[in-house]
């Protein structure tokens, strides 16, 4: 049996390509609008409410929608790609416009940015899954580095992100930055009226409709012990490390130091600079060392958040630095997993699955830590957090010897058609 470890087939670099820079351009611009959608909303919601857990109820908006990620992959593979990407970004266009309109002004209600910021969500979620789930069908030469090269991009545009709000924010406000973002939804919608987009596919026959391809999805999974070592790997990764110690780390910037919006700003700048860099030095390998990736990333983590517990500003920010770059290798080796491992056939509904599963954490974390953090403090909170981290290590030291793909690379995977 192979080893997760081993080298793999080589493929030619995907920037050759005319349509693939075309299409990372669209993305790029679009990955920018939302990043900074994703820092000037909850420091704009932090402003008018002061309430952490207004906050983040509003940040679990985001994982919350991978609950669809299932029902959105077996669309895909059933109908192909094409079916989510126009759809889901109108819908983001409408719901963002009407967000702004009426949450922005200063008197009004909370519940427009609940409502339209759900909206948003959904339309992201299933422009995502038709955008990232097309990029094997659309570049069928290179379908891993092209997505890899695609999640580098998402990772370096998140920096500019808050760079924009710290530099902007003094001049066009939250409600310029918000506007902004609309902005950014037409570059995919223009790259697709460019002709690159996913190619028509016809529709895949199902005997059982949309439970029996799950079913199937679940049985490739099974038969791809790797996927499911990795996740269980992976749940505390994702509960500790994602958007509640975000949330809770910018409440602390703000509530225990008394930082400024511009400085959070830069030391968020620097939290993006971090996980760039895990980022390519997972991504742009020449071999996927899988084993070595979620060791190092899963102890990286763990003594990073313990070490967010101290109660130096400097010493928080350097740790959280080290911590969130630590986290971006495991987010990719974590999307790669399954682009990798998983034939192209059953890449929507495996991919969905995992989303789900892997989505869980992601949603729990941010309703414990309001509880967590009045319970126990800030400090004892980021202990309990990287305590939690390194029990991962656990079950990746039990099952060291199985991490290896079952299933080989098909020929539908050769021949296929992804922060």
């Amino acid at each position: 049996m192979s080893t997760p470890d081993a080298a793999e087939r080589s493929e030619p670099a995907p920037w050759r390509d005319r349509r693939f820079r075309i299409f990372a351009a669209g993305n790029v611009v679009n990955n920018i609008g939302e990043a900074v959608y994703t820092v000037a909303l909850p420091l704009f919601v932090y402003e008018r409410t002061g309430s952490l857990t207004v906050m983040s109820l509003l940040a679990v908006l985001t994982p919350a929608t991978l609950l669809l990620a299932p029902v959105l992959g077996a669309v895909v593979d059933r109908h192909g790609a094409r079916i989510l990407v126009v759809p889901g970004l109108l819908v983001q266009v409408a719901a963002a416009i009407a967000l702004n309109l009426t949450g922005l002004a200063e008197h009004a209600p909370v519940w427009p940015l609940f409502v339209f910021g759900a909206l948003v969500q959904i339309g992201g979620a299933a422009y995502r899954m038709g955008w990232m789930t097309g990029v094997a069908h659309m570049f069928p030469d290179n379908p891993v580095r092209s997505r890899a090269s695609l999640g580098s991009l998402y990772t370096v545009t998140n920096v500019v992100g808050p760079l924009i709000v710290s530099a902007a924010l003094l001049w066009f406000g939250y409600t310029g930055l918000l506007w902004f973002n609309v902005l950014t939804f037409f570059a995919p919608i223009a790259v697709w009226l460019m002709g690159i987009h996913p190619p028509r596919q016809r529709p895949a026959e199902s005997g059982g409709g949309m439970v029996r391809g799950l079913a199937e999805g679940l049985r490739v999974m099974w038969a791809t012990p790797v996927l499911l070592h990795a996740m269980l790997v992976f749940l505390p990764m994702l509960l500790v490390g994602t958007t509640g110690t975000m949330t809770l780390s910018l409440f602390r910037l703000q509530h225990d130091w008394d930082l400024s919006p511009r400085a959070v700003g830069l030391v968020l700048v620097a939290v993006r600079i971090a996980g760039v860099l895990g980022t390519v030095l997972v991504s742009e390998r020449k071999t996927f060392p899988f084993r070595a990736i979620v060791l190092t990333g899963t102890v990286g983590m763990g003594v990073a958040l313990l070490t967010m517990a101290s109660g130096s500003v400097h010493v928080f920010v350097a740790a959280m630095v080290v911590m969130f770059g630590f986290q971006a290798a495991l987010g990719v080796a974590s999307d790669l997993m399954v682009f990798k491992f998983v034939p192209a056939d059953a890449l929507g509904r495996v991919g969905g699955i995992v989303d789900l599963a892997l989505g869980l954490p992601i949603l729990a974390g941010p309703l414990c830590v309001p509880a967590l953090a009045d319970l126990l403090g800030a400090g004892p909170t980021f202990l309990a957090f990287g305590s939690l981290q390194l029990a991962g290590l656990l079950w990746l030291w039990r099952t060291w010897q199985q991490w290896a793909p079952s299933v080989p690379h098909t020929s539908s995977r050769e021949e296929a058609v992804s922060v």
